[in-house]
């Protein structure tokens, strides 16, 4: 049977939840930095939206160049919140799990989905699947993906990157000949600068020149194993599987009524969001539970407490309050704007290897 695969690529995660926070920088270049606290503009760039990156913007540059970049122009500098973002992150990769006959998150912001079952082995039944997907992401979480579809994980990562943001791409089998072979090999998932380097030495610029070369050329530059790994990228061949791989936290979170620091009125949220989580542990548990505080700065911050095994959330509730309180005593000064409750550490029982199923 045809294998049929979806690779979705969540359009500039970090950048597109900040402007979903911040409405003053809603249509602006936003830029996603980790400082490294030594001066205001020391540290790198984590990630940039696509109005950044046309200015050159890009991961892993030094915030100052990236700022030198952005001279007289309105960018937004923002720190990484990697807390709210991997919360985030949770919620959605449970809706793209819920579309899948295997399911394998592979970051942040991108998975791997088998559909040749649930498609039926159908194109047009897996596209369906995937403007599923983008729709009940867009609905709940107000987020954009990049969708591609292919007969394997390297032609489905090379289809969503063919149209971004909010892309949905095909690529079918008969047409990964075609879409390949005038690639240049830069362009192709998992060939690097060094490789390209090297390649462009000796005179390989395109997918398809590399697929005609000569192994034995190959095999003296990059060892047998490589040049046959090259071979197969050039050629959009990967026979590699979409792995289920078991999830090690599960968390929810939700926003106030009002801003407050009544403890009351935070737990009793914290409670309702518990109530919700318990269908999804049912056959798992966890070895440690934590709070997530978001204050009116909108700054995310945790605190957590390692258990005994358990999968009874009415039993760690008291842990829970407690890191409240002493979450609420150490920030007195602040008022939060959402909560929410994480397990992690998960044990699976031996016969359940995914939560998939929930």
């Amino acid at each position: 049977m045809q294998r049929i695969i979806l690779h979705i690529d969540l359009d500039s995660f970090y950048a597109s939840l900040e402007e979903l926070r911040h409405e003053d920088i809603r249509g602006k270049p936003v830029v996603i930095c980790v400082f490294s606290g030594r001066s205001e503009d020391s540290g790198t760039v984590s990630t940039a939206n696509y109005k950044a990156r046309e200015l050159g913007i890009k991961s892993g540059m030094p915030i100052s160049l990236a700022k030198r970049l952005a001279k007289d122009k309105d960018v937004a500098f923002l720190q990484n919140d990697i807390e709210y973002y991997r919360t985030v992150s949770d919620r959605i990769m449970e809706i793209i799990e819920e579309e899948a006959d295997i399911f394998q998150q592979v970051s942040i912001d991108e998975a791997y989905l088998d559909v040749t079952k649930k498609s039926m082995d159908k194109w047009d039944n897996a596209k369906k699947i995937a403007e599923k997907i983008k729709k009940k992401i867009k609905e709940q979480e107000g987020l954009t993906c990049s969708v591609g579809i292919g007969p394997n994980k390297l032609v489905a990562k090379m289809a969503s990157k063919h149209q971004k943001p909010n892309g949905l791409t095909i690529i079918k089998d008969a047409e990964v000949k075609e879409f390949f072979e005038n690639l240049p090999v830069s362009k192709i998932h998992g060939i690097g600068e060094k490789t390209t380097k090297i390649l462009d030495e000796l005179g390989i610029k395109t997918a398809k020149e590399l697929a005609s070369s000569d192994i034995k050329i190959l095999e003296k530059k990059f060892g047998k194993n490589k040049s046959k790994l090259l071979l197969d990228k050039s050629q959009g061949i990967d026979d590699s599987p979409v792995e289920q791989k078991d999830r090690q936290q599960i968390s929810r979170l939700g926003t106030l009524k009002e801003d407050t620091d009544n403890i009351e009125v935070i737990f009793e949220k914290i409670k309702e969001l518990a109530t919700d989580m318990k269908k999804k542990i049912e056959k798992v548990s966890f070895r440690t539970v934590s709070i997530i505080t978001i204050d009116t700065a909108l700054k995310t911050q945790t605190r957590s407490e390692t258990v005994q095994v358990t999968n009874n959330l009415d039993s760690v509730l008291p842990i829970t309050k407690s890191l409240l309180e002493n979450f609420l005593k150490e920030n007195s000064e602040k008022k939060l704007r959402r909560v929410g409750i994480r397990v992690s550490n998960l044990v699976y029982k031996k016969e359940q290897k995914t939560i998939g199923d929930f």
